[in-house]
């Protein structure tokens, strides 16, 4: 059948096919060199140079240790830091641009593991097109492009991927490997303990009891660990009453969240914007449920504990069949983690915001889940209709794909033209780069950033805007005004809109300006205004103006607007 494949479609075709994916991963890549800064923003800053300052500084190897596994909230974050400690040791520099990078590797590796064992299933190279357009999207801009979210909420999943692929080979060494990925997984992040109970299912289908119970005994040590020794009280304990007063809405959910890699309508209202990726989410379920009654029918174990009418309609598929009880015990545990990792953000984080089901924090989950349904369904058929599916799945994927350029990458410049101003006015002002005023938070960013700078260690980057930056105030102005209008988007916002147009290739920032600080929030694009977080900006009395940067130069414009902030 497989050779008879290659005959229907033309070995041009097949290698043309054979080049998409190369050009995705070559098209996220530049995009994540380009939109990347270095940059740190909220919580980089305690996970990386505050940890790092922590490390240098502690006096012996113990303390140096527990730098390492002290945890950010109630996670712990031992690979990023083990990251941040080999850039570190190898260049005695920190650049959170490159650090993003390397924790955007990840996807490359996990799209390797994906595609690596359809392939060694008999999988033919040129079918597994659309996984690259289903992993390489950009429905994850918020972990691609902030650093420690790259080297946390992605690297977590491609650890318990690697640690569940080495689970399944039924071999002594890769046993102990996959417990050892399990524990620096488990130890990366609350989600990686998820492991424990995706790869126990593994080795369950596989009626490998004894390996069941040093798997079990190995992960109770390590959540002990994980646990001891810090308080992570989070008051968990309310999402049983959310769930109690909403089941309904918590139900479509995690349906919702399970397909949203198909979220390809994401400036629609949400009530609009759910209903595909609720639909496509309610499907891949279904193609689960349908696939695990097969796989376990098969299983010499499990397959007495399947109705036989109801076993016998899976005989004849072949990839269901027990000689491939590795691969499929490997797809399972890959299903369960997401599955269970997906379940646990809407039991416990939808009641702070139910939109939270789509945001792109935790896009990489259904797009883990849509990848390996889709390889399930194409083994399932025959030549003919694997080829319909495929056809209609490479469409289907590039549909998405293109969706998310279009979708998200404006969002993805704009944060970084914003998330630059925030650095100025962090470097003129104190505070900027995610803090609040008369916070703890803000004097250790601000304690923690000059002592990077002191110690050669990282600086902002010089110059951040343009090279005039330094020099900026309004009494520089032109005379001419510029009509600007100042609202409060909630108490603690302000926006600014402007009616001066943006030509290409220039940048507007709106100019606040008192008697001791200056600040700049810069204008998107599309002119939909300057968000100014009020807590961010010192008390006193506040001239308004606009910079315009472009690349002939820059000019400063008065406006006859006023701002008090107390």
């Amino acid at each position: 059948m497989n050779n008879s494949l290659d005959k229907e479609i033309p070995l041009p075709v097949r290698y043309l096919l054979g080049l998409l994916p190369l050009g995705v991963i070559v098209i996220f890549y530049y995009l994540c060199a380009k939109y990347s800064i270095n940059i740190p923003w909220f919580d980089d800053i305690e996970n990386i140079p505050y940890f790092l300052v922590n490390w240098i500084e502690a006096p012996s190897l113990i303390e140096k240790w527990q730098t390492i596994i002290f945890p950010n909230n109630e996670h712990r974050v031992l690979a990023a830091r083990l990251i941040v400690l080999g850039q570190y040791l190898i260049t005695n520099k920190l650049n959170f641009r490159d650090l993003a990078f390397c924790g955007n590797l990840s996807v490359l590796v996990l799209f390797g593991f994906i595609t690596y064992t359809y392939l060694r299933q008999g999988g033919k190279w040129f079918l597994a097109v659309p996984i690259a357009f289903f992993i390489f999207n950009f429905q994850s801009y918020a972990g691609t492009f902030m650093t420690i979210m790259s080297l946390q909420y992605q690297m977590v999943i491609l650890l318990s991927v690697a640690s569940l692929y080495f689970l399944a080979k039924k071999r002594a060494w890769p046993f102990f490997l996959a417990i050892f990925l399990a524990y620096i997984d488990t130890f990366s992040m609350g989600n990686g303990m998820m492991v424990w109970p995706s790869g126990l299912v593994l080795l369950l289908f596989q009626a490998r009891w004894r390996d069941s119970v040093l798997w079990i005994f190995s992960g109770a040590i390590a959540i002990y660990l994980y646990f001891h020794g810090f308080d992570f009280v989070q008051g968990n304990d309310k999402a049983f009453d959310y769930i109690l007063q909403y089941p309904f809405r918590t139900f479509i959910a995690f349906f919702t969240m399970l397909g949203g890699d198909f979220d390809v309508i994401a400036n629609a209202a949400f009530a609009k914007r759910m209903i595909i990726p609720t639909l496509a989410g309610f499907g891949l379920f279904f193609v689960f449920i349908i696939w695990l009654i097969g796989i376990l029918s098969t299983s010499p174990f499990w397959g007495s504990w399947i109705p036989e009418s109801l076993a016998k309609r899976f005989h004849h598929l072949p990839k269901v069949q027990n000689d491939n009880n590795r691969w499929n015990a490997f797809w399972l545990g890959t299903l369960v983690y997401v599955l269970i990792s997906m379940m646990l953000v809407v039991v416990f984080r939808t009641r702070f915001d139910p939109h939270i089901i789509l945001w792109s924090t935790y896009k990489m989950y259904p797009a883990v889940m849509t990848s390996v349904i889709y390889i399930l369904v194409i083994q399932s058929f025959n030549r003919r209709n694997k080829l319909s599916i495929f056809g209609a799945t490479l469409f289907v994927s590039i549909l998405v794909w293109a969706s998310t350029l279009i979708n998200y990458i404006p969002i993805v410049e704009e944060t970084s033209i914003a998330r630059t101003a925030f650095a100025f006015n962090q470097k003129r002002n104190g505070i900027g780069l995610g803090a609040t005023k008369n916070n703890p938070f803000e004097t250790m960013l601000a304690t923690t950033l000059l002592k990077v700078d002191k110690m050669r260690i990282y600086s902002l980057p010089k110059p951040l805007i343009h090279l005039d930056e330094d020099k900026l105030t309004l009494r520089d102005s032109s005379a001419v005004l510029t009509k600007v209008t100042v609202n409060e988007l909630s108490p603690d916002v302000l926006s600014i809109t402007q009616e001066m147009p943006t030509n290409p290739g220039e940048r507007n920032y709106a100019i606040l300006e008192s008697k001791d600080n200056l600040y700049l929030f810069s204008f998107p694009l599309n002119n939909s205004g300057a968000i100014g977080p009020k807590g961010t900006i010192r008390s006193g009395a506040y001239e308004v103006g606009v910079w315009n940067v472009s690349k002939n130069g820059t000019r400063i414009f008065k406006t006859d607007q006023k701002v008090i902030i107390q």
